[in-house]
């Protein structure tokens, strides 16, 4: 699982090992402090390109996107 978080420095990765137990929960905290903490929104990259905007950790996700979110004025 590859996270990609988008900030105003450009971008970082994280890869996590989602077959190790402890790399998946710390995937999942890592989720958790970007999308309730941060508030950012997260995105399940599709295969073509796209994505999905999700909620809740995926643990199925091979990429996520995290940027934050777009403001209206």
């Amino acid at each position: 699982m590859r996270f990609q978080i988008m900030d105003q420095t450009g971008h970082s990765e994280i890869d996590f090992d989602t077959a190790d137990p402890a790399m998946l929960a710390a995937a999942q905290a890592k989720f958790d402090e970007l999308v309730k903490g941060e508030k950012k929104a997260a995105f399940k990259k599709a295969e073509g390109g796209g994505g999905t905007l999700i909620r809740a950790f995926d643990p199925t996700a091979e990429t996520v996107l995290f940027r934050s979110p777009l403001v209206g004025g």
